[in-house]
């Protein structure tokens, strides 16, 4: 299958996937918890209504493609696959399902190399739509980001902040370490809050499209780099009822990242590193992911100077007891 009528085919399941959750949106049972991800996240029932809509298109799509999907996981081709999507098919399932704007339908398609070979790198299409809007994201490798609202094509806001303490940013905490991330962040929330702006959303697709129309400056989420840097910050969490850690997975950004890679934005993990060699189709505690993403590269420096700081002060403060 071509390029070009393969994504045909998947902005037919992103319009799917959201006239789905769009009509289920005003169900008061959409809200039940039915279970757990693979990752360990709650799994909402309408998660699961949109994930059977991913299973049927997949059912009628005429060539074999691999799926990734937050809550079934890998689902293999029925023949050999050339391509596999990788489907969150609603992140901010907690704020669409509290009737806030803040979700997307996230939709990134890789060449298919193999269920642990395939990497960022292999990424060639990248979708997201918003919930509660016709603003919706695409991005083809090689050939730039493009964004649409009722089939005009938008241009993004510049860049205004350059410093720390004027960024409007996002950053999240389900399923992480609390003291220990605000002991990373906190400075940088007080001294940015009211030049700037800060947000917790509970969704890295939607805050890290709001930096691709200019409206956010940066997005921090060291939360995994905490866990690995220092494991016993866990401990708390698992006292409180917190069964499991939690952090970015390759669905989550998947199509994010190719978006924002091909519209200019600089992307890593909060050590600073590409994502391009991390495995793209996995949701195991060794496919967890943190993320720094800024509008430019100048930004993105200081956001990481300032990480790295402080968490040399942290590992000094655990040192000393």
């Amino acid at each position: 299958m071509q390029i070009d009528e393969l994504g045909r085919h998947i902005e037919e399941l992103g319009r799917d996937i959201l006239a789905g959750i769009r009509r289920a949106a005003d169900s008061s049972e959409m809200r039940a918890v039915y279970g757990l991800t693979d990752s360990g996240d709650a799994s909402f029932n309408v998660d699961l209504m949109a994930e059977r809509i991913v299973m049927a298109w997949l059912d009628r799509i005429p060539e074999p493609i691999a799926a990734y999907t937050e809550d079934l996981g890998f689902i293999p081709s029925k023949g050999e696959a050339e391509f596999v999507i990788v489907v969150d098919a609603l992140d901010g399932s907690r704020a669409f399902k509290a009737g806030l704007e803040t979700a997307c339908v996230s939709i990134g398609v890789a060449r298919f190399r193999g269920e642990k070979e395939t990497c960022f790198r292999d990424l060639v299409l990248g979708y997201l739509w918003e919930t509660k809007s016709d603003v919706a994201f695409a991005a083809r490798a090689g050939c730039g980001t493009t964004i649409r609202n009722s089939w005009k094509e938008l241009a993004p806001l510049p860049c205004l902040a350059t410093e720390l303490m004027d960024m409007a940013w996002a950053f999240d905490v389900c399923g992480r370490p609390t003291e220990e991330l605000f002991y990373i962040i906190g400075d940088l929330i007080n001294g940015s809050a009211v030049r700037g702006g800060v947000f917790l959303l509970n969704s890295t697709t939607y805050a890290i499209s709001r930096i691709l129309l200019g409206r956010f400056d940066a997005y921090i989420d060291v939360g995994v780099r905490v866990v690995e840097e220092l494991p016993s910050s866990t401990e708390r969490m698992f006292a409180a009822g917190q069964k499991q850690v939690l952090g970015l997975f390759p669905y989550d950004i998947a199509a994010t990242y190719l978006i924002a890679k091909e519209a200019g934005i600089t992307m890593t993990d909060a050590y600073g590193r590409s994502f391009d060699e991390r495995r793209l189709l996995g949701s195991g505690p060794e496919t967890r992911l943190s993320c720094i993403a800024a509008r430019n590269s100048l930004l993105h420096k200081r956001i990481m100077s300032y990480i790295d700081e402080r968490f040399v002060d942290l590992l000094s403060r655990s040192e000393r007891g």
